[in-house]
């Protein structure tokens, strides 16, 4: 026998032994699944339906589409991962050839923050996402209370399903990135070598717990200090403060490795802030003995212990409490926005002509004011809005082109025109979205029976929503800012150019549009989170950086004011024919399916 020979049995050996393998473990896996499809008792049952509740949503066609979403923000994720790698491995391979450790020390020190108050930031995103969901609601105690099951079962449930849930998340979010940055920080400056990025991963991981103990906490108060009649208002308000609040810190966040100049000094005022905490612990994990960082590190391991002793404590009192004032305490079964819905009583009727557009319209606003699951959706884009917003004039102030309202810089005035074009790009998308998401959709046959010739008339009437409290209001809001930056007369004139701006905007989010707000059901991931992200960027660099520069360079002569002007009204007109005249043909949606290309693959599943 040849060499050949030699070669071709030990490569026969070694599939064979390589295809024995996959099969033990496709076995594994199989009898794991079989495992797990069985039913178990009454605890890992309950821990099995909340867990899950937390990767589904009422609002989708069928459960687990959410999968997808999440499959799809992962994969982000991990791209951005592979960028971060590239991107610190040349920062590092420059600062570890300088003569002096200073540079590379300080650096790091500032990294090792960035992804400290990062995973506090997206743990604190994820905790207000899920915020209904934190404790047992009404929703639960109807549904199992028919079940042979005690209130401490539910409770203890809850709490521990809730802790797996965001265990994963918070594992799959700091587990790369500890690995990542220590990595590309190894050579001759480096300390620690692999306990590194046990070091890192474990003062993230305790920083992200932290501030998911203080949110379950807060929540917990409030549940028990607030009457149930008011309990759903304040938490719809906390819960959009926070969402808000945290998407605008994220250019923030973003900032902290520029600041590496910054690391060396010992405020006090560090000693009472959370993030400075974990990075003491950091460091001391590193072997770094100095009293401050000692007592920064003190400091971090007692407030997780206290944050989640003080979570534990709210569902406590909670279980004690809230069964009673849920099932027993008469409340509305709705917590509606009053002035929203006073406002359709009293517009509806005398701008809107038509019976079908005043259903569609006064339908549509009392959806809106009475589903805090819509509000908190389009509160969501509002927040990214205005973290553009403020991301803008953050950077006019680090960069040193704010110096008041009355030195009108050209940055300034872009950042001033920028403001309503982000808001009325996020609001439009973000109603546009909204429409799609269902509140009850077996009671869509109202509109079914009453879709034969007024097809125009039901589209008009969300037409008219959204132009009523998106376009609108936006212009309103937007004003004081540009009649304060740019004067009366040039504000004006600017204020025009962004409303002609939003109502193009309008039409073409809504084109082909062919149905009525909240009666299609919903299938998330018909597109990839990826090119959902990649086109709203290509919006932001299209729509809102480079117009605004024009709109600030037109302003300033009336002959190219007067052009742009001619040329965003003729583009107005264009596609608002095209859309009144689509709106002559074909049916309402009211179901939403799989990509063509998807269904004819005639895939199926012995």
């Amino acid at each position: 026998m040849g060499i050949a020979g030699v070669f071709i049995m030990i490569f026969a050996a070694l599939a064979g032994l390589g295809l024995a393998r996959d099969q033990n473990v496709a076995r594994l896996l199989a009898r794991i699944r079989d495992r797990m499809e069985e039913t178990h008792g009454p605890g890992f049952e309950l821990r099995r339906h909340f867990f899950r509740r937390f990767f589904d949503s009422d609002l989708v066609a069928s459960p687990g589409q959410f999968k997808v979403v999440a499959i799809g923000a992962f994969a982000i994720f991990v791209s951005l991962s592979i960028i971060m790698t590239q991107a610190y491995y040349h920062k590092y391979w420059a600062l570890l050839a300088l003569d002096s450790p200073e540079p590379y020390r300080l650096a790091g020190l500032a990294d090792h923050l960035f992804l400290i108050v990062g995973a506090m930031t997206l743990a604190g995103l994820i905790t207000a996402v899920e915020w209904p969901s934190l404790f047992p609601g009404l929703r639960d105690y109807l549904v199992l209370a028919g079940l042979p099951l005690k209130t401490r079962d539910l409770f203890i449930a809850k709490f521990t399903a809730l802790i797996a849930f965001m265990g994963i998340f918070i594992v799959g979010l700091n587990v790369l990135p500890s690995i990542v940055l220590p990595s590309v920080m190894a050579g001759r400056y480096s300390t620690g070598g692999g306990f590194a990025v046990v070091a890192l991963f474990v003062s993230m991981s305790l920083a992200a717990w932290f501030f998911f103990f203080v949110l379950v906490a807060l929540q917990g108060v409030l549940l028990n200090v607030t009457s149930p009649r008011v309990f759903p208002g304040v938490s719809l308000f906390v819960q959009g403060s926070l969402i808000t609040v945290l998407v605008c810190a994220l250019p923030l966040v973003l900032s902290i490795p520029s600041l590496f100049k910054y690391m060396d000094r010992r405020p006090p005022l560090a000693l009472w802030l959370p993030p400075a905490w974990f990075l003491g612990l950091d460091q001391a994990m590193l072997g770094n003995r100095e009293p401050f960082v000692v007592e920064l590190a003190r400091r971090a391991l007692v407030s997780v212990a206290a944050a989640a002793l003080a979570a534990v404590a709210a569902y406590l009192w909670s279980y004690r409490r809230q069964k009673v004032r849920l099932l027993e305490t008469p409340i509305a079964v709705r917590h509606e926005l009053g002035w929203l819905r006073r406002w359709r009583e009293r517009w509806s009727d005398r701008w809107l002509s038509a019976p079908p557009e005043q259903a569609v319209f006064g339908f549509t606003a009392a959806t809106l004011a009475r589903s805090r699951v819509h509000r908190m959706v389009l509160t969501g884009f509002v927040a990214l809005a205005v973290a553009l917003i403020v991301e803008s004039f953050v950077s006019l102030v680090f960069n040193g082109d704010f110096r008041g309202f009355r030195v009108q810089t050209f940055a300034l005035k872009e950042a001033t025109v920028a403001a309503p074009l982000a808001l009325s790009l996020f609001v439009l998308a973000g109603l546009r979205y909204l429409f799609r998401l269902p509140v009850e959709l077996r009671a869509n046959w109202v509109f079914r029976v009453n879709e034969t010739g007024n097809r125009e008339l039901l589209l008009r009437g969300a037409d008219r929503f959204v132009l009523a409290l998106g376009v609108v209001p936006v212009a309103l809001l937007t004003l004081p800012l540009e009649l304060r930056v740019f004067g009366p007369a040039t504000g004006t004139a600017v204020v025009v150019l962004a409303a002609l701006a939003s109502l193009i905007v309008d039409e073409l989010l809504l084109f082909g549009f062919d149905r009525i707000p909240f009666t299609s059901s919903y299938l998330p991931g018909s597109r990839p989170l990826i090119e959902t992200v990649c086109l709203y960027a290509a919006g932001v660099a299209g729509y809102v950086l480079i117009l605004s520069g024009l709109i600030v360079t037109s302003v300033d002569e009336p002959c190219y004011y007067l052009i742009a002007l001619g040329l965003m009204l003729a583009v107005w007109a264009r596609v608002r024919r095209q859309r009144l005249e689509h709106w002559q043909v074909g049916a309402l949606e009211y179901e939403e399916l799989e990509e063509p290309a998807v269904q004819t693959l005639a895939i199926f599943r012995d």
